[in-house]
């Protein structure tokens, strides 16, 4: 699943759980879809750094 940044407030119908404006919200394509124009772009995953020696 991917995460999303939350462009506008919502209550996720199935959760029941508010979302407000730059919470992330992890959601698979589809339902991604559903929530379009509640939802902003991908939010890219962060990769571990390797410590230098």
């Amino acid at each position: 699943m991917k995460k999303y940044k939350v462009t506008s407030a919502f209550i996720d119908r199935h959760t029941r759980v508010e979302y407000a404006v730059g919470d992330v919200y992890e959601a698979g394509p589809k339902r991604a879809e559903e929530l379009q124009g509640f939802l902003g772009s991908e939010v890219p995953e962060k990769k571990p750094q390797k410590k230098a020696k």
